[in-house]
């Protein structure tokens, strides 16, 4: 982030990291009131798949829309503004996928969550990376963002088509 603002927005990286720490901060408190509204609708009686479809949505296409903000913002404030957005938002992931594992298989949720977020750290070394190339080679952060906007829509879509709240039988014999 401090690069991105450094590069586009010309901010001193000094003061970029000040850009840089908010969104964080309203991840934290969103992720918070993302648990919090996942459990009222639980407890309202809507199904926890539709739960975590919801969450995982907001999840995910919220932060795309917001990437697109971020691509048309003019100044450091208006992109920090849309930073700030699309983490607080993806936040709302944790009350989708991230709790999804104790319910679809709770006695395999360790197993899962450590392959899954081995996946997403090399996911994210290899996107760190690839950013970097990206950057490089397109002379702009635009493409890049455009391209990580696409990926959390298709990921919202195939999300929302193939999950599940419902526990999964691995044990069981046909």
């Amino acid at each position: 982030m401090p690069i991105y603002f450094n590069t586009v927005h010309h901010v001193d990286l000094r003061q970029a990291a000040w850009f840089s720490a908010l969104p964080w901060f309203m991840m934290a408190v969103l992720g918070y009131a993302a648990g919090a509204v996942s459990d009222m609708l639980i407890k309202k009686g809507v199904s926890v798949t539709y739960t975590r479809k919801i969450m995982q949505t907001i999840g995910f296409v919220g932060p795309a829309i917001c990437l697109l903000g971020l691509n048309a913002a003019k100044n450091p404030s208006v992109a920090s503004a849309w930073l700030t957005a699309a983490l607080g938002l993806s936040s709302f992931s944790h009350s989708g996928f991230l709790v999804n594992f104790q319910e679809v298989a709770p006695r395999y949720a360790g197993v899962l969550h450590g392959m899954s977020n081995t996946a997403g750290t090399l996911a994210a070394i290899l996107g760190t990376v690839g950013a970097g190339f990206f950057v490089q080679k397109m002379g702009s952060f635009r493409g890049f963002i455009l391209l990580t906007s696409l990926l959390y829509l298709f990921c919202a879509l195939f999300w929302d088509i193939f999950a599940t709240g419902e526990q999964v039988e691995f044990d069981a014999v046909a």
